[in-house]
């Protein structure tokens, strides 16, 4: 075990589970989290520090890309699945927020193209629902550097995947009934900052504002 760890470990347990001991043992036994929150795997990408959220709180799946098996897909991915099964009927999640970031590699991979991915058969046949998104960004963004490309590819999969939850009859009827709602987000890690999809103005706006315009208002 490398000594960073350990060392990580052992201060969880001397200070951070100590100042937290009263909620820990209430939650030893049940869970009652509002929010679902679909992200990526990716390191730079922490749920519970982006939301500051105490433990509890949140229930997390985490996978490359954000992403969320269509009904209509060949293979299940059933982890996932059942996780967001799981948090939807027991739970009883108010939210669904399925959150992108910038400089995702898994959209990045899904760009390359399967040239890219020649080595990596797992990632490859993973990505293939994304091929579709792709070509949506080739057309779109043809004479966009690649950085604008990457952006509207992270964006474009973000609505994807919200796509995908619709298909389910389980999410559908909360989301008619008023139980449940659904928020695509985009964080971009240079700057801290997450963009909420608009379904009124069709974009990714900030969610916080930011000091400038606080200041002017």
């Amino acid at each position: 075990m490398k000594e960073r760890i350990k060392r990580g470990l052992e201060s969880f347990q001397r200070h951070t589970y100590k100042e937290f001991e009263t909620l820990y043992q209430k939650l030893e036994t049940q869970q009652h989290p509002d929010t679902l929150f679909i992200g990526c795997s990716d390191s730079r990408v922490s749920p519970e520090r982006l939301l500051n959220a105490a433990p509890g709180d949140i229930f997390v799946l985490r996978n490359i890309a954000n992403s969320v098996p269509s009904i209509h897909a060949e293979v299940y991915d059933t982890t996932t699945l059942s996780g967001i099964e799981y948090a939807v009927l027991v739970l009883n999640v108010k939210t669904i927020i399925v959150c992108g970031h910038s400089n995702c590699g898994g959209c990045a991979a899904a760009l390359s193209g399967k040239q890219g991915l020649s080595e990596l058969p797992y990632t490859q046949h993973y990505l293939q629902p994304l091929e579709g998104l792709c070509e949506e960004v080739e057309a779109c963004a043809a004479d966009e550097p690649y950085k604008g490309k990457a952006k509207l590819m992270e964006e474009l999969n973000v609505l994807e995947q919200l796509k995908h939850l619709k298909e389910y009859d389980f999410i559908n009827e909360r989301i008619a009934d008023g139980r449940l709602e659904l928020e695509g987000w985009r964080y971009d890690i240079g700057s801290g900052k997450v963009e909420r999809y608009d379904n009124t103005d069709e974009q990714f706006q900030p969610i916080i504002a930011s000091e400038k315009n606080r200041k002017v208002q």
